[in-house]
């Protein structure tokens, strides 16, 4: 006999999902709430930066999450091979772009000598970095709608 529950299957799946998302969400909303405190309570302006991106991140985060809920709940997602091709060749230029972008970034912050600022090229290099994995990820969609390519 197994000590492992059994596999959840199907809506239960579903709603357990859902629930953990929601309760996520509250995590977000918290953390929004709380750096948003946190900003007013500092004039140091490096501070005051770091809290606003967090809180950004936290506020797309939520709507990620609720994207992730509407569409496992009311909104399935879709993707025609028309949708993905009228906008093809704008998305490979873009992703070339973020690649260069992150290749500047790292030069830049080779050639920076001052802590703070190299912090912060980290933070931008990494955030483009995970522009041009999305992108990627497309591009795996992409490949299974258009298999013979």
């Amino acid at each position: 006999m197994s000590t492992t529950p059994a596999k959840v299957k199907g809506p239960e799946r579903t709603a357990q999902l859902v629930d953990a998302l929601r309760r996520w969400q509250a995590i977000e909303r918290d953390a929004i709430e709380h750096t948003a405190s946190m900003m007013e309570k500092t004039p140091n302006p490096l501070i005051r930066q770091i809290l606003e991106i967090i809180r950004n991140d936290s506020v797309q985060h939520h709507r990620v999450q609720q994207f992730i809920i509407d569409t496992v709940t009311t909104t399935p997602v879709s993707l025609t091979p028309e949708e993905l091709g009228a906008v093809w060749d704008e998305i490979e230029a873009h992703d070339q772009l973020e690649k260069e972008v992150v290749e500047l970034g790292k030069q830049i912050r080779k050639e920076c000598r001052f802590p703070v600022q190299r912090m912060l090229l980290d933070y931008l290099i990494h955030d483009e970095q995970k522009h041009d994995l999305l992108l990627g990820e497309l591009e795996k969609f992409k490949k299974q709608l258009y298999p013979y390519v």
